[in-house]
């Protein structure tokens, strides 16, 4: 399908990455460097925990994706997320950030017909966030359903994510903690899913809260925003996973050394009885 189909050749994406490695290498004193050892006993995903935190970000994979696709998937966040982070620390440079992390999936072989970030109107006076992020993905769905289908399960996987974050306390309270900034709240959410195929759909709704105050609570459960400024980053992707057995090698190269920087936690997106 052409919608679906990257411009990156699999050679040019094996460049991409073994420069991102050469670059991360000369910029840690060897003595700093995390054994690989060390960051391979993290735990992989499982069928049960299918939801992770990555810094302030949250991924939940649907009921199709198996877990090789699972794998696939987060590890192209960890590197995109990663290389924005060296780009542009400490939650500064928002707008920056999220376009050198959608370049970098681009440069990893994702297809992205649609991206941008720009600042998002909301007429409420108070605003819950969880609100805000399922609106984006309404708007990232409504634009590229005509083209991609297929985009509208993506709708389902963001909000059994959230609630399955809303059901378990010491995640969203460490969530909260991730995604909290001295002026408001920085934070993304990525369904992914894996369509009859093979093939591997996400989108990526991303916002920053501006302001000093709110009305206090937890991020996603009682957390309201008033009278402040949002900006939002959408976009949706695809992905051929028949394209990363050929930079394997090269990306757990380099999450190997890294990867624990981006992991945080991992639970279940599905609700409880």
């Amino acid at each position: 399908m052409e919608l679906s189909e990257s411009k990156i050749s699999v050679a040019e994406t094996v460049e991409f990455i073994k420069t991102c490695i050469d670059r991360r290498k000369s910029s840690v004193p060897a003595g700093r460097r995390v054994r690989r050892s060390v960051v391979q006993s993290q735990v992989n995903p499982t069928k049960e925990l299918d939801a992770l935190m990555l810094g302030d970000a949250l991924v939940g994979y649907g009921n199709n994706m198996t877990l090789e696709n699972m794998t696939i998937m987060e590890n192209l966040m960890s590197m995109a997320i990663l290389e924005a982070n060296a780009s542009f620390p400490d939650g500064k440079n928002t707008h920056e950030w999220y376009e050198e992390f959608i370049q970098c999936l681009e440069s990893l072989g994702c297809f992205v017909p649609d991206s941008g970030y720009t600042r998002y109107s909301e007429s409420s006076v108070r605003v819950d966030l969880d609100l805000v992020i399922k609106d984006i993905v309404k708007g990232i769905i409504d634009g590229v359903k005509a083209g991609f289908p297929a985009a509208t399960v993506l709708g389902a996987v963001v909000d059994t994510t959230i609630d399955g974050l809303k059901q378990d306390d010491k995640t969203i309270n460490l969530f909260h903690s991730q995604a909290k900034t001295f002026d408001g709240a920085r934070l993304s959410v990525i369904p992914c899913e894996q369509l009859s195929n093979g093939l591997l759909i996400a989108s990526a709704a991303s916002i920053k809260q501006s302001g000093s105050s709110n009305e206090g609570g937890v991020l996603f459960v009682n957390w309201r925003a008033s009278a402040r400024e949002f900006f939002r980053g959408k976009s949706f992707l695809t992905f051929n996973p028949a394209r990363y057995e050929t930079f394997r090698q090269e990306i757990e190269e380099y999450l190997g050394q890294y990867r624990k920087e981006a992991l945080s936690k991992r639970f279940s997106r599905r609700k409880r009885g």
